[in-house]
């Protein structure tokens, strides 16, 4: 059996903050999980028998592995979008950058009270009622207030995911209205990490979606197209966040995936 998932998209209020749930179900046969640096926030839940954890996984400026060890049957998944999480945490994102915190230490007992119930729900429906239901609660009560720049900075985002050419910092900040101080601070506490450090994270991933749509990579057009200077200027970004070269970076990628049969089904 090979690892298949569902994505589901969010609806009603939670489109603005969640980019979607996933239902994972892993086989005998799992492969180690890796996490390339994205900006993103999880919630996973995983269900073991009768056990369950449930475990906010911080935005990323290094790579995440999991080996099989670690990896169970089924899993739940909630993928915030870049500064969409703040409301549900209700503490600076930097805290959690690069960590993985339970969701008992960041909720108290709500949270384990959640992890109980979604792991006592009879169906994958019910636990994504359950799931959804809680982050919405939790959205609309309004007894987590987001830092005054959350606006600014989800505008950032929004400006430096779609630019075909990415500003620089002080040039972002004074379209934005604000001063670049502000403006880090803000994404500090709303995303996790810099502007600057954001803007090399949409710059990676971009290279990396190129390069997995091409049979053959050619990596000076990917640099090029994706927003570096050169091919040497790639390779020394892809080695900073990933500890390798990005050649041996997608071989391992497609060995992955290979070995867990290319297996994604979308319901969007």
């Amino acid at each position: 059996m090979t690892d298949a998932s569902v994505q589901l998209a969010p609806r009603g209020v939670l489109a603005g903050f969640v980019k979607g749930f996933r239902v994972v179900s892993r086989g005998a046969d799992a492969r180690p999980y890796v996490r390339l640096p994205d900006g993103e926030v999880d919630l996973v839940i995983r269900f073991r028998g009768e056990r369950g954890a449930a475990h906010a996984i911080g935005p990323r400026l290094s790579p995440l592995r999991k080996g099989t060890e670690v990896l169970t049957p089924q899993m739940l998944v909630v993928r915030f979008k870049p500064g969409g999480a703040y409301p549900f945490f209700g503490l600076p994102m930097s805290e959690l950058t690069d960590r993985i915190l339970s969701l008992d230490t960041l909720w108290g007992t709500e949270g384990a009270r959640l992890r109980e119930a979604l792991t006592e729900a009879p169906s994958v429906v019910d636990r994504l009622r359950l799931l959804d239901t809680a982050l919405t609660e939790r959205l609309r009560r309004g007894d987590v207030f987001e830092p005054a720049g959350a606006y600014t900075v989800r505008r950032a985002v929004r400006l430096l995911t779609e630019a075909t050419e990415l500003p620089r910092v002080d040039a972002l900040a004074r379209e934005l209205g604000v001063s670049a101080r502000q403006l880090r601070r803000a994404f500090d506490d709303v995303v996790g990490m810099g502007p600057k450090e954001f803007a090399r994270v949409v710059r990676f991933q971009r290279a990396v979606r190129a390069s997995e749509r091409a049979a053959t990579p050619d990596w000076g057009a990917i640099a090029v197209a994706a927003g570096y200077y050169d091919q040497s200027h790639l390779i020394t970004e892809f080695k900073h966040l990933t500890g390798t070269t990005p050649g041996a970076l997608m071989r391992t990628r497609l060995q992955s995936t290979a070995a867990r049969g290319g297996v994604e089904r979308r319901n969007e």
